[in-house]
């Protein structure tokens, strides 16, 4: 009966014992440090640079990150810092970007925009802006892959 009782007690703290398995959210599965593989920008259709990351010419390096905190369940804060050999980092705000589901990942918005995906591994992002005063269309696309 001693060992009825203690085998007893043993089944039921492993069945306490149990891990749940939880889900993260969409912004704590994208959130994290993202070094860039490939940044484009065009203007009126016309190519201004394109490289893939990180470039070196002589002994200069072009590098860089993109950084997304985790602001609420559903909402990252999005910055961009460009590194190059002999200047200091250039650190620039994209902002709070709402994450919405789509497939396997995530469509990233600033506002009602589309500014490009998200699924945790890769950070794509794929932005047009007209600029009001002259119509000009210009477009950027940065591509950076989540450090370990």
């Amino acid at each position: 009966m001693k060992y009825a009782l203690i085998l007893l007690a043993t089944l039921l703290l492993a069945a306490c014992a149990k891990k749940q398995d939880v889900t993260p959210d969409p912004a704590s599965t994208v959130a994290g440090t993202y070094p860039l593989t490939y940044v484009r920008s065009d203007s009126a259709g016309v190519k201004l640079y394109e490289y893939t990351l990180p470039y070196t010419a002589g002994s200069n390096t072009l590098s860089g990150t993109m950084t997304a905190r985790r602001d609420s369940a559903a909402v990252i804060f999005l910055t961009q810092t460009i590194k190059v050999t002999g200047y200091s980092d250039q650190t620039s705000v994209i902002g709070s970007a709402r994450l919405q589901a789509n497939g396997s990942g995530y469509d990233m918005y600033l506002s009602n925009q589309k500014i490009g995906t998200a699924d945790g591994t890769t950070l794509n992002i794929d932005e047009q802006q007209t600029d009001p005063a002259t119509s000009t269309v210009y477009h950027n696309w940065i591509t950076g892959r989540k450090a370990q």
